[in-house]
């Protein structure tokens, strides 16, 4: 497909046409809005548009693009969790929305299943004789179209995905185009001049057809979505927790905080966070081995989650520490709320390595705080509760 890419983050802009590059799509890429409505007079097959980019907002462009062509496929990417913009981007005319961080797979998929979703027409072709066999370009040049089914398939993607990318000349194309036409009982391939082919629809499969023949068919496309849920399900719960405990991650973390702190900002909610250190942890991987280690994490992650409220939200921020975040909790529930976790830490029964503790560093969200501020602070907390001999709790006013 021809792909217009609009991703103000040069990394992740080359990164995502380079995987996408990987399936022989044409990958045109901008960062910058004001950039892009210079190209917005070119057909693109796909569009891939981040909502927060300079000059111009994506789902401004999104408007622009649906008015020049109101079948076009859009496919909006942000780090906005605002339920609102999602909601304008779906009502807008997308169809999808991906929510960073996301893995590049995912997008990938996406775009390959909007490449592929009319592929199961091919069953609805016909052929002048049923003795007909199409050969192996015939039968990709037929897939290429029907997975296209309304865009143009341009002479260079027919190189790319039939020829295998090797250049051919305009005969060589076009009488590859007539073999295929000879064998077809409907005349659906049309010609657009100097662009390419295009398939516009396809005649419905006959009335005839067997009654489990459509039942199957039905069945079979329930599969493929049911399929690409547990596909996304399973990229997204890969992308934002910890491998080890299950606990979120930094990346959503800091997800999460933006929107608390939106939180705070709109209504003044308050935020505390709980930093978690656990004591002397290096002395046990260095003794019992890192195996007996991770079991105590796994264990522990098991009781955070246990302990906290569902709003509230708990992550591994490294190695042995831990951060919560606690929604409408002061200061001073805060601190109640560490008092009694150490209590429950120190109970913890562990056979191999004894009864461990742990020291709490408390901070809550000011005006001007970021989540790396707010950390810093209950980080120092936390190193004052280690000066002072551990299994400790201390707070930042």
């Amino acid at each position: 497909m021809k792909i217009l890419l609009l991703e103000d983050d040069i990394s992740l802009n080359k990164a995502i046409k380079k995987v996408l590059e990987l399936d022989y799509h044409i990958v045109y890429t901008f960062t910058d809005g004001q950039e892009l409505i210079d190209s917005l007079d070119q057909s693109y097959d796909l569009y891939i548009l981040d909502i927060n980019v300079p000059h111009i907002s994506g789902l401004e462009l999104l408007d622009m693009i649906l008015l020049q062509n109101d079948q076009a496929k859009v496919i909006m990417i942000s780090s906005n969790t605002d339920v609102q913009s999602i909601q304008t981007a779906y009502n807008s005319g997308c169809v999808d929305y991906l929510k960073k961080p996301f893995h590049i797979a995912e997008l990938r998929a996406k775009t390959n299943r909007l490449k592929m979703e009319n592929t199961h027409l091919l069953s609805d072709v016909k052929f002048k004789n049923e003795d007909d066999t199409l050969s192996k370009k015939e039968r990709k040049l037929l897939k290429l179209l029907l997975s296209n089914l309304s865009l143009v398939v341009t002479y260079e993607m027919i190189e790319h995905d039939v020829y295998e990318n090797k250049r051919m000349s305009m005969d060589a194309i076009r009488a590859l185009v007539r073999r295929l036409r000879t064998k077809l009982a409907d005349d659906i391939i049309e010609n657009i001049i100097d662009v390419g082919y295009t398939i516009s629809n396809v005649p419905l499969f006959s009335n005839n057809e067997p009654e489990k023949n459509i039942k199957q068919r039905v069945e079979t496309l329930e599969q493929e979505n049911n399929l690409l849920k547990l596909e996304k399900e399973i990229l997204l719960k890969r992308s934002t927790t910890d491998p080890l405990t299950g606990l979120y991650n930094r990346v959503k973390i800091k997800e999460m905080f933006l929107y608390e702190q939106q939180q705070f900002i709109r209504h003044g909610d308050v935020l505390s966070v709980i930093l978690i250190d656990l004591d002397n942890f290096k002395f046990i991987n260095d003794t019992y081995g890192h195996n007996v280690g991770d079991n105590y994490l796994k264990e522990l992650a098991g009781i955070l989650t246990g302990f906290f409220r569902t709003v509230d939200i708990v992550g591994r921020w490294g190695g042995e520490e831990f951060l919560i975040l606690l929604p409408k909790t002061s200061l001073g529930k805060s601190r109640y709320l560490a008092l009694r976790l150490k209590e429950v830490i120190n109970e913890m029964e562990c056979p191999t390595i004894a009864y461990q503790t742990a020291s709490f560093g408390i901070a809550t969200l000011n005006d001007n705080d970021t989540l790396s501020t707010l950390v810093n602070r209950a980080d120092k907390a936390l190193f004052r509760a280690k000066a002072r001999g551990k299994d400790r709790v201390e707070i930042v006013e």
